[in-house]
């Protein structure tokens, strides 16, 4: 019910992409917002940065292709896998960048089983983006790194794609098996 979320989660609503919206097209509009916020124009953005485990490809990568729609010029341009905290990674401007475009976005919804109790409430869709620049005292920071591969089974993708070729590769008349996420509630 709407109370046991809330009472559990905090959470009291969800937002939910198109069925034919990408990550890239949620990471677009965020982007051109941050840039404009910046009072930038998309050429002068050094580095363009996105953190996402959604993006359906293994390749290309969604950051160059934002990059691209953006027509920020060949920026570097680079997706890392860290889905919630990949707003948090670094960002040095000046030192190797002036402007970086730092984009965290998921289209959670092409990947959350809507019949799992412990995960449909939680994982919805959206993107934010921000521009990290020069600045004359220090914005960002100090930063805590630190990663725990203990608790890898925490939260999941049930079947790893690989598991998938046997299914399709000799289908016995039943649909495939999406590889949906799926979490430990209590221990996250």
């Amino acid at each position: 019910s709407d109370e046991w979320i809330t009472q559990r989660s905090g959470i009291k609503e969800r937002r939910f992409a198109r069925e034919d919206e990408t990550v890239i097209d949620m990471a677009e509009a965020a982007s051109r917002d941050a840039i404009a916020m910046a009072g930038l124009t998309p050429d002068q953005i050094s580095v363009v940065l996105m953190a996402t485990v959604t993006h359906p490809y293994q390749t290309p990568a969604a950051a160059p292709l934002l990059a691209h729609r953006l027509g920020t010029n060949g920026p570097a341009a680079f997706d890392i896998s860290a889905a919630c905290a990949g707003l948090s990674v670094f960002c040095v401007s000046g030192f190797w960048a002036e402007y970086v475009l730092v984009v965290g976005v998921e289209k959670l919804s092409d990947f959350t089983d809507k019949h799992d109790r412990g995960t449909a409430f939680i994982f919805g869709d959206g993107a934010g983006a921000a521009v990290v620049g020069p600045s004359d005292f220090p914005g960002i920071g100090p930063t805590i790194w630190g990663s725990d591969g203990d608790n890898w089974d925490k939260i999941i993708q049930k079947e790893p794609w690989t598991g998938l070729r046997g299914q399709m590769a000799e289908p016995q008349g039943e649909s495939v098996d999406w590889p949906y996420f799926a979490m430990q509630g209590q221990s996250v």
